[in-house]
């Protein structure tokens, strides 16, 4: 960025159209008639931004060229840094969108003020079989729908703070299939697109720890609101960015103590430390008292031997002893 054209091996005339470059065997090279059908101005605005800019090495900004070779003609992209929006929407006063990114789809859900779900929905993609460049554009694509969205609402968005480690690699509630599907999503570069999106159209982007929010998505809300588990964890860092605290439902308090002074996210590393073993669907037959925990028609949805073994513990025992009859 401390180039006086932003960059050491290309450097691109705007007033001549003309792109200079340098090869790595030293070979001077002009490119005559470059010219941008998208985006000329934002080019030429951020050279001259560049070439005026006093103290490059602190505040220049670096500029990025690619030519790419396609046989019968070239291709030739310059990549700029874009502005910010000079407004950016940080308020919650009217509720924010909260955001749960998955490795097909992302999860969102509009949220009031008052913390309460006002909507809920998810926006479909496939990853799978899709190169780099295709998986950018994609995630890319979701992302500006997302904002737009936010934009739409006049709400700020709230992310999961997630490291791509633990994005592709830990599966809070998915299969081992699905496991390696999340291998090849870029959660990071999802991250990143609806950072970029959201500065450019104003919104702000605020991110919250993940500890336990699609386990009380799905412990809580889940059946409460209709929704599935991934809608349930955005509303969950939807509410977390506002600062809301999710106390334990009535029916899961009987499995759980919370001492004084102890975090209330405690009750909830005890909860799903009982429940980890049955999987999600399962929560939509929480029964309205601690005991039975469950209604009877859980018995029916072929469960596993671990599931059973766990279930036992919470729902009468001739339950399933009438289904196997």
């Amino acid at each position: 960025k401390d180039a006086k054209y932003g960059n050491f091996v290309f450097q691109y005339d705007a007033q001549s159209k003309t792109l200079h470059m340098r090869s790595i065997n030293g070979q001077a090279l002009v490119l005559p008639y470059v010219y941008f059908p998208y985006g000329q101005d934002q080019v030429q605005e951020s050279i001259a931004a560049q070439l005026s800019c006093q103290n490059k090495k602190k505040y220049g900004q670096s500029m990025g060229w690619s030519i790419e070779d396609h046989g019968t003609y070239y291709i030739i992209k310059c990549i700029v840094e874009e502005p910010e929006h000079p407004h950016i929407n940080y308020s919650k006063a009217d509720g924010v969108i909260g955001v749960d990114v998955n490795y097909n789809h992302i999860a969102f859900s509009n949220v009031n003020g008052q913390g309460q779900l006002l909507s809920s929905s998810c926006l479909y993609f496939s990853l799978e079989g899709k190169r780099s460049r295709q998986v950018t554009k994609i995630l890319e694509a979701e992302a500006i729908r997302l904002v737009d969205i936010a934009v739409q609402r006049n709400k700020p968005i709230v992310l999961e703070a997630l490291d791509t480690t633990l994005s592709k690699s830990a599966g809070r509630y998915r299969n081992r299939k699905q496991n390696r599907r999340m291998s090849m999503f870029a959660h990071k570069k999802m991250q990143d697109s609806i950072h970029s999106r959201a500065a450019k159209m104003g919104v702000a982007v605020f991110e919250v720890n993940p500890a336990f929010t699609s386990q009380i998505g799905k412990m809580k809300y889940m059946k409460q609101m209709h929704v599935s588990i991934h809608q349930a964890a955005s509303y969950v860092i939807g509410r977390r960015g506002m600062n809301l605290k999710e106390q334990v439902p009535k029916v899961l308090r009987a499995y759980t103590e919370r001492k004084d002074g102890e975090h209330h996210w405690k009750q909830w590393s005890v909860l799903t430390r009982r429940f980890k073993a049955l999987r999600p669907h399962l929560f939509y037959h929480v029964s309205d008292q601690s005991n039975p925990l469950f209604s009877k028609e859980i018995c029916a949805y072929g469960l596993t031997q671990v599931e059973r073994d766990v279930l036992q513990k919470y729902v009468p025992k001739v339950w399933f002893e009438e289904t196997e009859i």
